[in-house]
C-alpha cells in the first residue's frame, strides 16, 4: 500500500458535486476541523479529484490544515483513520461523534441540476438505483435549480422551553390559551 502527503490545495474539487451544501454546514464543518480536527478521511480517485469530501477540503483548509494523508488502495480494503490522541468515551470523543453526524445532516442540500447534468451525459449512471428521485425533465433550456435541503424531523412530538421578561407575560399567555386550543398540544407551566 502506497502512502504519500501532499499539499492539500492539489486536490481538485469535483465540478459535478451532488451536494450543493448549506452555510450553517459549512460554519459547522469549520468549527469542527477547528476545534476537534480532522477524523474521517475524504475520497479522491487515481487522478487526485475528490469523489466525497468536498466541503470537507473546503472546511479543513478554512480551519488551516494544510496536508492531506494519501493512501492508495483499490477499494477491497476499508481504511480507517485512527486518532491516537482521542478515546471515543472521552467528552471530545463523543463531540467528534456528533460532529460528524450532525454536519452530514445539515450540510446536504441535493443540486438537482447536476445530478440531470450527469444522468443526461453519463451512460450507466442512475440515480435512482441509489433511491433518488429524479424529477420530470421538462423540455427546453435547464434552469439553474436552488439546492435541496433535506430535513429530517426524527421525533413525532416537539418541546419548546419559553424564556420570556415578565413584562411580556399577559401578551405570551394570551398566546398560550390561544395553543390550548389546537388539537394535539398540551401545555405545562412553571416559573422561576
Amino acid at each position: 500500500m502506497k502512502e504519500e502527503v501532499i499539499n492539500i490545495e492539489e486536490l481538485q474539487q469535483d465540478s459535478h458535486n451532488f451536494n450543493a451544501g448549506t452555510d450553517e454546514g459549512q460554519e459547522l464543518m469549520e468549527k469542527s476541523f477547528s476545534e476537534l480536527g480532522a477524523g474521517r478521511s475524504i475520497l479522491v480517485d487515481k487522478n487526485g479529484n475528490i469523489i466525497a469530501g468536498n466541503k470537507s477540503q473546503k472546511a479543513a483548509m478554512a480551519a488551516g490544515i494544510k496536508k492531506v494523508r494519501i493512501i492508495e488502495t483499490t477499494g477491497d480494503e476499508l481504511v480507517a483513520v485512527k486518532r491516537t490522541d482521542i478515546d471515543l468515551n472521552s467528552a471530545k470523543g463523543r463531540r467528534m461523534a456528533l460532529a460528524d453526524n450532525q454536519t452530514q445532516v445539515v450540510n446536504l442540500a441535493w443540486d438537482e441540476t447536476e445530478l440531470e447534468t450527469v444522468a443526461s451525459e453519463l451512460e450507466g449512471f442512475d440515480p435512482g438505483e441509489w433511491g433518488f428521485e429524479m424529477p420530470e425533465v421538462e423540455a427546453g433550456p435547464k434552469e439553474k435549480k436552488e439546492p435541496q435541503t433535506q430535513e429530517l424531523r426524527p421525533f413525532a412530538t416537539n418541546h419548546v422551553l419559553i424564556s420570556y421578561p415578565i413584562d411580556l407575560h399577559d401578551r405570551i399567555m394570551q398566546l398560550v390559551e390561544e395553543l390550548r386550543e389546537v388539537e394535539g398540544v398540551e401545555i405545562e407551566q412553571s416559573a422561576n
